[in-house]
């Protein structure tokens, strides 16, 4: 009985380690992907990608005389999109309320990072104009 009970005990303890073997695979996968994901939001080709999308916006824009002066990258709102490709969003002049969101995908004949779809909040529509 006590050896049945020892078995019982180890397979138990052995299925244990095994899943959280997997389970903490599992999260380093995602935690790498993700940190991947942040070091091509951060690239200097998405830059130029952002820059010249808020340029569209306001022409004097990053500049004292435009009307958006800097922005900021939501890092926690980096994903991967379904459809494939990246997701994030970026603030506005330090301001949470002034969002852009962005969609990125990656050219497979180029393999440049392309812009593939986003928009913007409602207040970043007031603060650029659109619609007057």
């Amino acid at each position: 009985m006590k050896k049945s009970l020892t078995r019982i005990g180890i397979g138990l303890g052995g299925l244990l380690s095994i899943g959280v073997i997997i389970i903490g695979g599992y999260w380093l996968m995602q935690k790498v992907e993700h940190d991947q994901m942040v070091n091509i939001v951060k690239s200097e080709e998405v830059k130029k990608i952002i820059e010249t999308d808020l340029k569209e916006f306001d022409s004097e824009a990053l500049s004292k005389k435009g009307k958006i002066k800097s922005y900021k990258i939501n890092e926690k709102s980096i994903k991967h999109n379904p459809m494939g490709g990246i997701d994030f969003e970026i603030y506005i002049n330090s301001d949470r309320s002034l969002k852009v969101y962005y969609g990125l995908e990656k050219n497979m004949d180029t393999g440049r990072i392309e812009y593939s779809g986003g928009g913007y909040s409602k207040e970043v529509k007031n603060l650029i104009g659109v619609g007057e």
